[in-house]
């Protein structure tokens, strides 16, 4: 053997043994049947099965580091090679039990609630914009009237009388763009040209035909849930291809299908991101994470339409900056940003870096420069093409229907600091907590705690606004430390839980923590095991405003210690 070939054995680390071999195979697939075995054990509670299996998964990996970080100590450190297969081995079951185990909890994959808001309020947004899903649905469901479809399952004939199912006394829906609460719908079937008069009549006959699908397609008490939704609240920039590709086709089966599988293109996308500038290891470490925490299950958005695009170039431009295709990365931000406006606050990481640079060298760094132009660019490009699109009103309206309405209204589901700031943990009604406050005599259940909730958050903004920055102040003295913007990016996720009111699903942009692991290793077991922690969060409590404020004390008490270990003596971030 040549001392090349040496050297490389070497640095592979100890051969392993075929006993060895055995194990990492038998430990794969006890894995593998432990995940199947409880998702069928407790088929009953599918949901706990997912949880338990998803702690398990997750806490498996802290205890395969820390027997590696054993090791290492030891002097017998593991061979690459299987470190790899381990991860690959690990990883694959998180993807696993991240889709449920394939055992969807609504049939043909495709999610009739994510698509009935985002594809019909994507192609109808010239004549409905923010506020008008709700209210124009009801009048094309009441024209309607009788109609028989076959049921996707069983094949049967389904015949749904529409106008009876609005016109019946207890019949709600959420009353968009004004006070974001329920209402009956009796005043709004008496003026159905409120509605109608803005749509041509082939656009309404569309329209009636992708209602008719969506309530055929799905049972009684989903459809009349989906109304007591929030809307459609994305920027305008997401209209462009959300209303280019559902103008495509009507409403079908096999065409939302075909636009659910986008978010996976995405989602590969994300990972095949990491892999290309952090490494195998960094990306391991993001799949078992995504895969296995709580706030952002399959649940909420999987089977969606373009519901993972944001994440996407959030996190490519990250990978962009590491591999120093800088003009790229400030496209890829700004886009990020345009597409749900909170990825965008991740650029205070650039531009505290950026202007720590500024400070020591009076000028700006030919990276800084290159990233500015690319997101200029990408901006004169977005934003002209969005007002095509979406209309010459369409950011006035976004900015009233989401801004001034929808993320001043407390959901069930919110996560950040006006969370914690709003949130009172006692008992009795005077706490305010979801517990005590629901209602089922009112329209609208959450009434109550939906104005506890915001009066509290009023009296204690103060708190807040302390918070941010002290919190601004601890990172502008991290980031004299910082040299590379992907590092800042990575770091700057904190003021995403400071600075938004969102919902929990979009709290995937934790994933922004792995590739820190690439800087210090140490940090994988924190971040599998907060992934873990959730988990255990989430089956504390039954009621979501108790479940969403601890999760978001987690995350943002994760933040706090990834800039504490930012700021320690042993090195600079690269």
């Amino acid at each position: 053997m040549n001392t090349t070939l040496q050297e490389r054995a070497r640095a592979a680390g100890p051969a392993p043994s075929r006993r060895h071999f055995i194990a990492w195979c038998l430990a794969v697939l006890a894995g593998a049947a432990a995940l199947f075995s409880l998702i069928h054990r407790y088929a009953a509670d599918y949901p706990l099965a997912l949880d338990i299996t998803k702690g398990a998964i997750a806490s498996s990996a802290v205890l395969g580091l820390l027997y590696e970080a054993r090791r290492g100590r030891q002097g017998r450190p593991i061979a690459e090679r299987w470190k790899k297969r381990a991860a690959f081995g690990v990883s694959a079951l998180a993807v696993v039990a991240y889709f449920e185990g394939f055992h969807f909890a609504y049939p043909s994959f495709y999610h009739r609630w994510e698509h009935y808001h985002y594809y019909v309020g994507a192609k109808y947004f010239p004549e409905m914009a923010y506020d008008d899903l709700y209210k124009c649905t009801v009048i094309a469901q009441d024209e309607l009237g009788v109609v028989t479809s076959t049921d996707e399952r069983t094949g049967q004939p389904v015949t749904i009388d529409m106008s009876a199912e609005v016109r019946e006394p207890d019949k709600k829906i959420r009353n968009l763009g004004v006070d974001n609460l329920l209402i009956p719908v009796g005043a709004l079937l008496e003026h159905p040209e409120a509605c109608k008069e803005r749509f041509s009549p082939e656009r309404w006959g569309a329209f009636k035909a992708d209602v008719r699908f969506f309530r055929t397609a799905s049972e009684k008490g989903y459809w009349e849930d989906m109304a007591k939704d929030h809307g459609y609240n994305p920027p305008p920039v997401w209209t462009i291809m959300g209303r280019i590709l559902a103008e495509l086709h009507p409403a079908t089966t096999g065409y939302l299908q075909l636009l659910a599988s986008f978010d996976i293109a995405y989602l590969i996308g994300v990972f095949a991101a990491l892999y290309w500038a952090f490494g195998w290891r960094v990306c391991a470490v993001a799949v078992i994470f995504w895969g296995c925490q709580s706030p952002a299950p399959f649940f909420w958005t999987g089977g969606g339409f373009l519901r993972n695009d944001w994440l996407f170039f959030l996190v490519l431009s990250a990978c962009l900056v590491r591999k120093r295709y800088f003009k790229l990365a400030g496209a890829s931000m700004v886009y990020a940003g345009l597409l749900r406006v909170f990825p965008g606050i991740a650029v205070l990481g650039w531009l505290t870096v950026a202007g720590s640079y500024l400070f020591r060298h009076r000028r700006m760094a030919p990276s800084h420069v290159q990233v500015l132009i690319g997101g200029v660019l990408a901006a004169a490009v977005l934003i002209p093409v969005s007002l095509t699109v979406a209309g010459k009103d369409s950011y006035r309206q976004f900015y009233e229907h989401t801004l001034e309405v929808h993320d001043q209204t407390p959901v069930t589901n919110h996560m950040g600091l006006r969370v914690l700031v709003a949130h009172r943990f006692g008992s009795g009604a005077e706490s305010g907590r979801m517990k005590y406050t629901k209602d089922v005599t009112l329209a609208d259940p959450f009434e109550v705690w939906k104005r506890m909730r915001s009066e509290r958050y009023a009296r204690y903004r103060g708190v807040a606004y302390a918070i941010v920055a002290a919190s601004f102040a601890m990172f502008v003295h991290v980031a004299r430390r910082v040299r590379s913007l992907w590092v800042g990016e990575c770091l700057a996720q904190i003021f995403i839980i400071l600075l938004s009111q969102i919902t929990c699903y979009y709290y995937v942009f934790m994933i922004l923590s792995a590739p820190l692991t690439r800087l210090r290793r140490h940090l994988e077991v924190p971040l599998l095991g907060l992934a873990a922690l959730s988990q255990g969060i989430w089956r504390w409590s039954s009621w979501n405003d108790d479940r969403y404020t601890v999760l978001t004390v987690a995350m943002l008490a994760f933040c706090y210690f990834l800039l504490y270990t930012a700021a320690a003596r042993r090195g600079h971030p690269a």
